[in-house]
């Protein structure tokens, strides 16, 4: 089945802008921002959260705060190229979401099986984690992440542009 699309304007790119640098701002802030009234503000976003464009609000953590001084992004294959083999690790791929230090963990395509963003006090942890996903039968790759910007892609993105 086929998702709906919606028609964005520039307004709408500025207000979904707006929302990701900060999600709980009023719609008289985010009207504010992008030239309309609080009303007309609210209706735009309503319209995209009916839309299915905005699915929910969540906050964003900052992990140094908490003592998570280490952030890396953890690539993971298989240590058999065999496709039963592969199959077999997809159904251990809930067990690495359960691992302490593992924040978030995607399904990807690819030879790569799985890309997991992780957060640890040192780098001792981080290596207490990649021995753990090791026995599960995962070849990593990591990545350390020096800097986090949080900063969004330019609004609205190429591709959307051209389509438009």
């Amino acid at each position: 089945m086929r998702e709906r699309t919606i028609q964005l304007d520039e307004t709408d790119w500025r207000i979904i802008k707006a929302l990701g640098e900060n999600a709980r701002a009023t719609f008289t802030e985010i009207g504010r921002a992008v030239g309309l009234t609080s009303p007309a503000a609210r209706e735009r976003v309503r319209r995209m959260e009916e839309a299915g464009l905005i699915e929910g609000y969540r906050p964003v953590f900052n992990y140094s705060v908490m003592g998570f001084g280490i952030k890396a992004i953890i690539l993971m294959k298989s240590k058999s190229d065999s496709r039963v083999a592969e199959k077999h690790y997809f159904r251990l791929l809930p067990a690495v979401r359960e691992l302490e230090g593992i924040v978030r963990a995607w399904d990807v395509t690819g030879d790569v099986v799985c890309i997991a963003e992780a957060a640890v006090p040192s780098m001792k942890e981080l290596d207490e984690l990649l021995d753990k996903l090791h026995h599960l039968e995962l070849h990593t790759t990591t990545y350390i992440v020096f800097e986090d910007t949080g900063e969004l892609p330019a609004f609205p993105p190429e591709a959307a542009k051209q389509r438009a």
